[in-house]
């Protein structure tokens, strides 16, 4: 019987190291999101009806959104909550286009912004909360929702019940509008579902703090009144961990669901994305330290800071599941060449890949997917290729800047 071939000494201490290394980096992340879709998928408790009490101004920044500005006006119209509890406010900033005048000829109130060396969505939406202030505005929460974006009817409701349970700071579901279905479109569904409702839901219920994603997210107003956005990538993401070192957790409201367009076209799609990595990449950079140095005196808090950590130090899935084949081939290359930890590292990152298949599976279930949300799975490989190797590159880049992503309807020729 022939035996398998064998390593030199020197080489095989190598291999076994490497690999046992690459497992692991990749088994702890793939450990992370089990506990947090077990977490996820737990009996949620129905919380009795409650009667509207909170007034709401819901604030639209908007930059050259004719083409879509529309859909979310009319759906502001569908809310299913009472008129005289929300107003609509909407900034038109640095608008070349008929922005303005498409808000000017509804109900809803239009403010027009001229500073061309402020630009951006962080000092646009500063500028407008001041114009509220000074004008008296006496909402008792600021709903913050981009132009491209359609609010499900029941979503101040939804936020309603949050702020009556005490949340001071709240995020929606924010999910993927699909006006026609692709296998892209659907991809980004599965992610969404994984990111921006799953993760929510377990990290939330394990003492976490669920997040804020830049679209759909509710502010009682003495917070905000206290606080300014800036001007980075992703701002959101910035406040969000500037909130939990000062002790105030984001609740996720799972019924307060909204869609937002996503790009179709491929170089939209990668400048928006190039966007959101590198602002993550940042934020980890800046943040992580800090909330290492703080958990041994978190108190209470301590959960939600060590889930934070792991949640910054969680790649995008792509590339986690690119990193993970990678393991396996490498684990599997020296398990042939007879090395017993490479075995063992195979069998671990075996695991792991399952765990990351039910997770996205879990989100999915937990976001009500339909069959062709599943069928666009079959598109994985590519997706994942090319998002892993924008991650990679973006990894290496410190040039990216905010670029204004180009909206469906202007690719195809129907904007307004």
């Amino acid at each position: 019987m022939s035996s398998a071939p064998t390593l030199p000494r020197t080489l095989g201490a190598v291999v076994d190291t490497a690999v046992v290394a690459a497992a692991t980096a990749v088994a702890v992340p793939a450990a992370y999101l089990t506990v947090v879709s077990a977490a996820a998928l737990a009996p949620r408790r129905a919380g009795a009806p409650r009667s509207p009490q909170t007034r709401f101004a819901i604030l639209v920044p908007a930059h050259d959104e004719a083409a879509v500005i529309g859909e979310a006006l009319a759906a502001f119209d569908r809310l299913d909550y009472p008129l005289d509890l929300f107003s609509v406010h909407v900034v038109a900033d640095n608008c070349t286009d008929a922005t303005a005048d498409i808000v000017a000829a509804t109900h809803w109130t239009v403010y027009r912004r001229d500073a061309p060396d402020d630009a951006g969505k962080g000092p646009a939406l500063n500028w407008l909360f001041d114009r509220l202030t000074d004008a008296g505005d006496d909402s008792d929460a600021v709903v913050i929702v981009d132009a491209d974006t359609s609010l499900a009817p029941g979503f101040l409701r939804a936020m309603d019940a949050a702020v009556q349970s005490g949340a001071a700071v709240a995020q929606g579901y924010y999910s993927v509008r699909e006006p026609e279905p692709t296998p892209a479109t659907s991809f980004r569904f599965a992610a969404l579902a994984c990111r921006h409702r799953l993760r929510p839901l377990g990290r939330t219920r394990l003492g976490g703090s669920c997040g804020l994603y830049g679209n759909g997210m509710m502010f009682r107003r003495e917070l905000l009144a206290t606080r300014r956005w800036s001007g980075h990538l992703v701002e959101d993401a910035e406040m969000q961990n500037e909130l939990l070192l000062d002790g105030i957790r984001v609740a996720f409201a799972p019924d307060a669901v909204l869609w937002a367009e996503m790009p179709t076209e491929a170089s939209a799609a990668r400048t928006q994305n190039e966007r959101w990595e590198r602002g993550r990449i940042e934020v980890a950079r800046r943040f992580v330290p800090q909330l290492l140095r703080g958990l041994p005196r978190a108190g209470r808090r301590r959960a939600a800071y060590a889930d934070a950590v792991l949640d910054h130090l969680t790649p995008p899935l792509s590339a986690l599941v690119a990193g993970q084949l990678a393991v396996a081939a490498l684990s599997a290359a020296g398990a042939v060449a007879g090395r017993r930890r490479a075995r063992t590292a195979l069998a671990i990152d075996v695991a792991t890949i399952a765990a990351v298949a039910a997770h996205v599976l879990a989100g999915l279930v937990s976001a009500r997917a339909t069959p062709r949300h599943y069928r666009a799975l079959l598109a994985a490989p590519r997706q994942i290729a090319w998002k892993t190797m924008l991650w990679l590159s973006v990894l290496r880049r410190r040039d990216v800047g905010w670029t204004r992503t180009r909206r469906n309807a202007e690719t195809d020729g129907t904007s307004a």
